[in-house]
């Protein structure tokens, strides 16, 4: 079930929407750990870093939206 605090989609930083597109991509990265990398990745990339807050609302995205296959 979506939670109320996160951030939706549309209003993540380009590195977090870039590492659900990644694995939305490729299904064998559906993963916490590789979305976890994939987060920190992209972010680097971008001379960012993730916040918590950013991190928890990707993986309630990749949670609801692969369903069945992440993990």
């Amino acid at each position: 079930m979506f939670k109320q605090n996160y951030t939706p989609y549309q209003y993540l930083p380009q590195f977090a929407k870039l590492a659900i597109e990644r694995l939305n991509a490729d299904s064998d990265l559906r993963t916490a750990a590789s979305l976890d990398e994939l987060i920190n990745a992209y972010a680097k990339t971008y001379g960012e870093t993730c916040d918590e807050h950013t991190r928890e609302s990707t993986h309630d995205i990749c949670a609801r939206r692969f369903a069945g296959t992440f993990v």
